[in-house]
Parts: structure tokens; C-alpha cells; sequence
């Protein structure tokens, strides 16, 4: 990766483990994501109508079938994310997803771009979803590896993984989408319309009066939560303009390393051994994917 790509994504992983941190804080209901993009959107639509403005003709009629594509991808997403987080926990789903992404990337950024992940980035992979993994044993014993199988099995772990196979397919998309369209186009076009229609989603399926007290109570944190959503992506996206999928994706896991300092900082999580030795090894990995080719 080359040191801006580098740059922008560890920017990115930060961003990105501080509002999930502040997602958590505020409870991180289906009524507070939705309204936290919704704020994303609205809190950008000033540059995105200057830049509008500015652009060439025909710029956003050009960007719109990308966009109607990254809707998909974010709203399938949180649907997937919904139904994972009513069986499962945050702290399984959310690891295991995205660490599960990296063995759907290499095959896929091969097949589309002619990607090839090297040596390197091959040790890299491995030890980070040797971390994602390791983080989730309640211990460093060798029974506690046969329960951590038999957790495996569960519907959890399914949806967690077709949450990491969204996640890779989308981001293929969008390194496809940021070379052919206007990046601002593109991101802030899919950000309007998953944040319209998942708000609207999410009020028909609660009702209206639990998203507007929702509303009183973390108005602060969900935009908070939306404008640093829209930094750490729009990073992301920035880095998949020269970076390959798969080193960019890794090293944005970063963020689950951020997240545990953040949880135990901040929250006051425990910080167990197996998850100590899992960043550890995330981290290794990280660096790994900073120098691989």
C-alpha cells in the first residue's frame, strides 16, 4: 500500500471505532442507526449541492445506477446486521463479519481487478482472523476451543458470514463505482437514499413516536455517529482508489483493536487474555497489511 493509502485508512479505522463506540454508548437501537444516517445525509447535503452545482452535466444522471447498487448493498446490510444482532452479540457478529470479509476479497478483487495478494498479505489475513477468532474464547485452554466450535455451528455465525460476504462484494462495488463515477457523487448518493429509506423503514416498523424519542434523548451522538461515519468511509473509499481491496479491508481492522481500548477506557469493559492475545495478533496482521504488496 502506499503511505496516503495507508494514511487514509488508518484515519478511517479510527473514525470508525469511535462512533461504533459511541453507537454502543447510546444503546445502538435499529431507530438510532437509521437516524444517525439520516443525519449523515442531511448534515453533507450543503457541499453535496455545491458540488452538484459545480459538476459537469449529467454527473449524477451518470452516477445514479452505481448508486441505486451501493443502496443495495447498505441496506441489505443492515438488514442482515438486524437479524444477526437478534440471535447473536455485537461482540461475536461484529468481529467475525468483518474478519470473515478478508477470505471473501482476495478471490473476488482477483476475479474483477486482477488483484493478487501477496505473501505477505496472506500471513496478514491469517493472522487477523486468527485474532477475530481467538478474541472470541472465553479462555487460552484447549476445551475452550471445542466451545467455541459448537458456538460456530449456530445461526449466528451464518449471518455473520453473509454479513462478510456483503461486505466483500460491496466493496468491490465501490472500488469499481469511485474509478467510474464522482466519488462525492457516488458516496453521497447512496448515504441520501439508504438514510431516506431505511429512516422510513425503521418508523413504519417501530412507529413514529419511538424514533422521535429517540431522537430527544441521543440527538448529539447520532449525528456525531453519522458525520464521523461519513469521514471513515469516505477515507475508506479514497484508499480503494489505489489500494487493493483486500489490504485496505484488513488494515481497516484496525478499528476492532481501537474498539476493545475504547470499550475498556471508556466503558469499562473487561479486557480478557484471549482478547489481549487476539489484538495482539490483529495487530501484527495490521502491520502486515500496511507493508504488503
Amino acid at each position: 500500500m502506499t503511505p496516503l493509502a495507508v494514511l487514509l485508512v488508518l484515519v478511517s479505522a479510527a473514525a470508525h471505532a469511535y462512533w461504533n463506540y459511541l453507537l454502543k454508548r447510546a444503546g445502538g437501537t435499529r431507530a438510532f442507526i437509521a437516524l444517525s444516517k439520516f443525519a449523515e445525509a442531511v448534515v453533507f447535503l450543503p457541499a453535496a449541492l455545491v458540488l452538484a452545482c459545480r459538476a459537469p452535466a449529467g454527473t449524477l444522471a451518470h452516477a445514479a445506477p452505481y448508486i441505486a447498487v451501493g443502496t443495495f448493498f447498505v441496506l441489505a446490510g443492515y438488514v442482515t446486521l438486524g437479524a444477526a444482532y437478534r440471535v447473536g452479540e455485537l461482540s461475536f457478529i461484529y468481529p467475525i463479519a468483518r474478519g470473515a470479509a478478508l477470505l471473501v476479497l482476495p478471490p473476488l478483487g482477483w476475479l474483477t481487478f486482477g488483484e493478487r495478494v501477496g505473501p505477505l498479505g496472506w500471513a496478514a489475513v491469517a493472522l487477523i482472523v486468527a485474532g477475530v477468532l481467538v478474541m472470541q474464547l472465553p479462555a487460552l485452554r484447549r476445551d475452550a476451543w471445542r466451545e467455541l466450535l459448537v458456538h460456530l455451528r449456530g445461526p449466528a455465525t451464518l449471518l455473520a458470514l453473509l454479513m462478510a460476504f456483503i461486505l466483500g462484494t460491496s466493496t468491490i462495488w465501490d472500488k469499481h463505482a469511485v474509478r467510474a463515477v464522482e466519488l462525492w457523487a457516488y458516496f453521497y448518493g447512496y448515504t441520501l437514499c439508504a438514510g431516506v429509506g431505511y429512516l422510513a423503514w425503521v418508523t413504519r416498523a417501530e412507529g413514529a413516536p419511538a424514533v422521535r424519542a429517540e431522537w430527544r434523548a441521543h440527538r448529539g451522538a447520532a449525528v456525531a455517529v453519522g458525520v464521523l461515519n461519513t469521514l471513515s468511509y469516505g477515507l475508506a473509499l479514497a484508499a480503494l482508489r489505489t489500494g487493493g481491496s483486500t489490504y485496505v479491508v484488513g488494515l481497516r481492522q484496525l478499528s476492532i483493536a481501537v474498539g476493545v481500548f475504547l470499550g475498556a477506557r471508556l466503558l469499562g469493559e473487561v479486557v480478557s487474555t484471549p482478547r489481549r492475545v487476539g489484538v495482539a495478533l490483529l495487530l501484527v496482521g495490521c502491520a502486515l497489511m500496511a507493508s504488503g504488496r
